[in-house]
């Protein structure tokens, strides 16, 4: 991939943008307020869409019915790849039309050359929007701070999707219905811990199996409860006790190579025989789930979940656990 610098990626991309000025300028076009604070005038239909993160952007686009012409791209033993995308909408670089413009910065050429008349950034993405506003109306949306899937929101408006969005909150909430159902009430626990740097690592609302869990009527342990924010909070080995609730849920990252049996083995290197101090692991209600399908911003993510958790907590006596 070619970075160029801050001066000449502007001049190239500026002299694309005036070449493309005619068919993106005869766009029917409105204002739209970005999470940044800034006014865009975005296409009231557009056409030629560039997210520039995958499982915050590019995932809830095609969920939403519309593929990206060009996308972030990881870089992974097989090639490049978009981070949940195979498993939770089947849309791969290798199966689909979507060009792969590089991970963070972005190729500012690449995206050029794909004549794109809207782009969507985050936080995640270091390219800056003085260039990608040059090719293009660029929108900055930001996921980290309004909820796990409050970037529907933003794109189901900048695509003219809403009806898709009400259907995906629609089954949402009925698979939200079914594991209340089975909880009838009771106050059963739930705790996600993931290991990170030889410590602990929580969050609030970890992904959107923490959302699952939150929505459906779980409580958790005080130690989360008090986390503030959307940022992870790290803990010493000695701090696992406080984490320990009826059902406990970890990830492990396939993507690296990450094995349910190695994310084990790091909660044993930081704290040597945890299962004696976790009542949800003597009682084998310890629960392994990807990383990548936890944590994505994705209606299907928080369906897989809730399955995941609806499998967990059935046929166990939830009255003995409740008391």
């Amino acid at each position: 991939m070619t970075i160029l610098p801050r001066h000449a990626a502007l001049i190239a991309a500026a002299g694309i943008a005036l070449l493309l000025a005619a068919p993106v300028f005869a766009q029917e076009t409105r204002a739209y307020t970005d999470d940044a604070g800034r006014t865009v005038e975005v296409p009231v239909a557009p056409k030629r869409i560039v997210t520039l993160h995958d499982s915050s952007l590019t995932v809830p686009l095609v969920e939403l019915g519309i593929i990206p012409v060009g996308a972030f791209g990881r870089n992974g033993e097989a090639g490049p790849f978009m981070r949940g995308a195979a498993t939770l909408t089947g849309v791969t670089f290798e199966n689909s039309d979507i060009v792969n413009v590089g991970a963070s910065p972005a190729d500012i050429e690449a995206i050029a050359a794909l004549e794109p008349d809207l782009i969507i950034t985050s936080s995640f993405q270091e390219a800056p929007i003085e260039q990608l506003e040059v090719i293009a109306p660029t929108v900055f949306v930001e996921d980290n701070v309004r909820g796990e899937l409050a970037t529907f929101e933003d794109i189901a408006e900048l695509t003219n999707t809403q009806d898709k969005l009400a259907i995906l909150k629609s089954r949402y909430q009925a698979q939200i219905d079914q594991l209340k159902a089975v909880l009838g009430g009771r106050n059963i626990s739930a705790s996600i811990i993931l290991t990170q740097e030889g410590q602990i690592a929580a969050w609030h609302t970890y992904g959107v199996i923490g959302k699952v869990l939150r929505d459906a009527g779980f409580t958790f342990p005080a130690i989360i409860d008090g986390l503030e924010g959307t940022e992870r909070t790290f803990f010493s080995g000695e701090e696992l006790p406080a984490f320990d609730a009826d059902f406990m849920f970890l990830t492990y990252d396939p993507s690296r190579g990450q094995s349910p049996q190695d994310a084990i083995a790091d909660i044993e290197t930081v704290t040597p025989s945890f299962c004696q101090f976790l009542t949800a692991c003597a009682g084998e209600r310890f629960v392994l789930v990807p990383r990548e399908d936890a944590v994505a911003r994705s209606y299907t993510a928080a369906g897989m979940m809730a399955s995941a958790v609806l499998a967990a907590i059935s046929g166990r006596d939830l009255d003995a656990l409740a008391e």
